[in-house]
């Protein structure tokens, strides 16, 4: 039991990772603004500053990359305790 809550746990932490970081990396990609996360905010465009542009949206990429492993790792997890506990409780575990 504790293993799926584990899993579940997993799948939400990388959900919401990705909901908190994903929309604003497909918006800067879109538009050419990505606006920083520090207290005072700046913006940098795709047309003032494209090298430092491009090497904020690929770390930002690769901060994603955590998510998705949570994702697939905690959905994987979760899949085969599903299909455990509904082997055992139909008989043939």
């Amino acid at each position: 039991m504790i293993w799926i809550i584990a899993a579940l746990g997993a799948l939400l932490a990388g959900l919401f990772m990705w909901l908190r970081q994903g929309p604003e990396l497909i918006r800067a990609r879109r538009t050419g603004v990505l606006i920083g996360k520090s207290a005072s905010a700046p913006r940098i465009e795709r047309a003032a500053d494209p090298e430092r542009f491009e090497a904020l949206l690929r770390q930002r990429g690769k901060a994603l990359l955590s998510a998705y492993w949570l994702m697939i790792v905690g959905g994987t997890l979760l899949a085969w305790q599903l299909l455990g506990v509904y082997l055992i409780v139909n008989g043939y575990g």
